[in-house]
């Protein structure tokens, strides 16, 4: 048995899209990025995939820091890579192949759903595992051996659920020890400083089964997390190696895969230095699953009743006002936490209730059919295919899309106990907001397929819930994390009309969860046809398209039942914008930055209407990345704008995009107008 110096990363990204349509929302916040993701993915993620690292001659060469250490990467920050940086997933997919001794040595799976995994219900703590490893399996081509917790929350029922599933090992923090045994020995309770990190431990747990647990070394990690520790990829290594003497244990340094690089600037580069140096200068393995591989534990842990390592109460910080915040500000309070947490518990229990009951209809085993949608969600099981193994019966067209929506409403149930929601410090934040808008998802769902309708009721459980800093609590809320992006099949349809007659053949066939078909029809009339992807519903409407002056437009559209009008603002921003490129570009343009720019002269020569404003903010909000050039387009419309405003005209919607390029002050405006999305 060889000593160990290495690291672990932790990867994650919360769940970003818009739940309805699947496609990711922009977050003005991470200007003058699209979004969060993107922003980190810049800053980091590519970074890490491949370090430059000068060589003795002068010349430079690329290291792997991932592969040679440890790490676990979130399902949901993986499908956003798969998705909008197919190059990093790409890369980091070719690396983990090219590994020696599998996937399962370099990489830890990781439950689908970043939540407080002893939070959930029993059944809910099942489905989470196993969809993670079905994520792995479908990512990897082979099944895990260690499972990192979300928060590292963890309690013995948790370590039994990952037993059952054939997960072997975890990493914890020192935090969450209590006592240790040597073999024969007797309980020693320790503390993050007392407890010898350098051995690997074991759980025994009260089915018999064990689970070993490697913890990371506290005051080396706070210190490359907090501090400036990693500034100096020499002084880290050589710190590790002074750190792990001449025994055959392991120094692990545990944090967030982001600090190297984006918390901390090149950070990327100290890691992966610190990495060469303690294999080259120091000769030591760095790799977590290869020194586990040889490793038995012949130690005893017992860990705290529940733990977590960014809560020092347990795991209060996601279920009350215990303290542990992250971007509190002046007037803030805490406790929102406990009336999400109940509101959402309440909606689990009951929705749930009525989707198993309806569920059990169509298959055989409610229970396993939704253990095993996991692998629809990962791809490796088609739907049609999961209905076809589970229904208890030859099922219809409606019945099968009945089926998948109830798997659908769960998984969004599922996803609104994401654990940002409770993170930091106000519940009208993007992290809240969107753990609200999966429920309400949820509720929709519920409501078509069991006739129940709980959004009232739950609603009501959000009456505690208060934003200290926006000043709005309850349903108010609620409406505001919501209603702008509450997206229906009309909407996708009269988007898809739209973007049809300025496109022509140019307009797209999907639309994140939709597949869409054209059919055209005497004048301006065309029929869509529309198949929701994940649950196979199919939809026809009928349409009529009116497009005014200056980039006007409205949408009429039928279903057979009744006609009505739907205007620019309820498109959707990625069909307003690909609306107007094609109008001011023509047909088959991309070119967003020179649609801001005719857009902005235009503006220069006329009152700027509603339907202006709209198509600005989705111009601005459709680039992966806003360049100097774009951005002084902005900047031009936005002036020009404000140069004509009378001065009582309400423009308060342009604020977060006024702000993102530093002229909120034009319009007299300040952040805290609305809340921020």
């Amino acid at each position: 048995m060889s000593p160990i110096a290495g690291f672990h990363y932790h990867f994650y990204q919360p769940p970003r899209e818009d739940p309805w349509t699947g496609m990711f929302n922009h977050e003005w916040s991470a200007w003058p990025y699209h979004d969060w993701n993107e922003r980190i993915a810049a800053e980091c993620y590519r970074a890490m995939v491949a370090v430059a690292l000068p060589d003795e001659d002068g010349t430079t060469s690329l290291f792997e820091p991932l592969t040679q250490s440890s790490f676990d990467l979130g399902p949901t920050l993986h499908h956003w890579l798969d998705t909008y940086a197919p190059d990093v997933e790409h890369a980091l997919q070719r690396q983990v192949r090219d590994v020696s001794h599998g996937a399962s040595r370099v990489v830890m799976s990781a439950p689908l759903v970043h939540a407080i995994v002893p939070l959930a219900t029993p059944i809910d703590q099942e489905r989470l595992v196993q969809w993670g490893i079905d994520d792995f399996r479908a990512r990897y081509a082979e099944e895990p051996v260690g499972m990192w917790l979300p928060e590292t929350g963890v309690d013995v029922a948790t370590l039994e659920v990952l037993a059952r599933h054939g997960i072997s090992y975890t990493v914890l923090m020192p935090t969450q020890a209590h006592g240790v045994r040597a073999p024969r020995g007797t309980w020693t309770k320790v503390t993050p400083q007392s407890i010898d990190t350098s051995k690997a431990y074991f759980v025994a747990l009260p089915s018999g089964a064990r689970m070993t647990v490697v913890f990371g070394h506290y005051d080396l990690s706070q210190r490359v997390a907090f501090g400036d520790l990693i500034a100096d990829g020499n002084t880290l290594a050589d710190t590790m190696a002074n750190v792990l003497g001449h025994d055959d244990g392991v120094v692990l340094l545990v944090a967030d895969g982001e600090t190297y690089g984006h918390h901390h600037r090149f950070g990327d580069i100290g890691v992966a230095w610190a990495t060469k140096m303690l294999q080259e200068k120091h000769h030591l393995s760095t790799t977590l699953g290869e020194w586990l591989a040889t490793t038995e534990p012949t130690h005893e842990v017992q860990l705290h009743e529940v733990s977590a390592w960014s809560c020092a109460h347990g795991i209060e910080r996601w279920r009350s006002a215990c303290g542990c915040v992250t971007g509190e500000r002046e007037g803030f309070d805490l406790n929102w936490r406990a009336p999400l947490r109940a509101a959402l518990d309440w909606l689990r229990a009951n929705a749930g209730a009525a989707l198993d009951w309806e569920l059990g209809h169509h298959v055989t085993s409610s229970d396993a059919a939704l253990l095993d949608y996991g692998k629809v969600i990962t791809g490796e099981w088609s739907p049609g295919d999961f209905v076809a193994r589970h229904q208890s019966r030859d099922l219809n067209d409606d019945e099968r899309s009945r089926v998948l929506e109830i798997c659908e409403a769960h998984r969004n149930l599922m996803f609104s106990f994401t654990s940002c929601a409770w993170f930091f410090a106000d519940p009208a934040e993007i992290e809240t907001s969107i753990v609200l808008r999966y429920a309400a998802l949820a509720l929709e769902l519920t409501r078509r397929t069991t006739g129940r309708d709980f959004e009232s009721p739950f609603i009501e459980r959000l009456e505690l819930v208060r934003s200290a800093f926006y000043d709005v609590e309850g349903e108010t809320l609620w409406r505001r994390a919501c209603a702008d992006f509450r997206t229906d099949e009309v909407q996708i349809a009269a988007g898809a009309a739209a973007e049809y007659a300025a496109c022509g053949d140019f307009a797209r066939t999907s639309r994140g969860t939709w597949a869409i078909e054209y059919r055209p029809g005497d004048g301006a009339e065309v029929r869509i046809n529309l198949t929701n992807a994940l649950t196979l519903r199919k939809f026809t409407f009928l349409t009529h398209i009116s497009q005014g002056d200056n980039l006007s437009l409205h949408v009429d559209i039928s279903d057979t039942t009744m006609w009505r009008k739907v205007e620019l603002e309820r498109l959707g921003a990625d069909a307003v914008a690909r609306v107007a490129v094609a109008r001011l570009m023509g047909r088959g343009s991309s070119d967003v930055e020179g649609a801001l720019s005719l857009l902005a002269s235009d503006l220069l020569r006329r009152d700027a209407t509603r339907d202006d404003e709209v198509t600005l903010l989705a111009l601005a909000s459709t680039p992966r990345y806003v360049t100097p050039v774009g951005e002084a387009a902005i900047r031009r419309a936005l002036f020009a704008i404000a140069a004509r405003d009378d001065v009582a005209t309400d423009r308060s919607r342009l604020v977060a995009l006024a702000t993102a390029v530093g002229v909120a002050d034009t319009f007299n405006l300040s952040e805290a107008s609305g809340v921020n999305h």
